[in-house]
C-alpha cells in the first residue's frame, strides 16, 4: 500500500471518543454492581439506552 493512497484521518475521532466513554462507563457500572450497589442508584448518573422495538413504533 502506498502512502499516497491512504487517507489522512485524525487519530482521535468522535466515534472513538464515544466508544472510549462507553467502555469507561461500563467499567464503573460493573465495579459498582460488584461492590453490592444497585442499578437504581446509578439511574441519575448514567443515561441507560432503551431498546428499540422491532417494528420501529413505540
Amino acid at each position: 500500500m502506498n502512502i499516497q493512497n491512504t487517507k489522512n484521518k485524525p487519530l482521535n475521532s468522535r466515534g472513538s471518543a464515544i466508544f472510549k466513554k462507553m467502555l469507561e462507563d461500563k467499567k464503573a457500572i460493573h465495579e459498582h454492581l460488584q461492590k453490592g450497589g444497585k442499578l437504581t442508584d446509578l439511574k441519575d448518573k448514567y443515561n441507560f439506552a432503551t431498546p428499540l422495538s422491532l417494528t420501529g413504533k413505540r
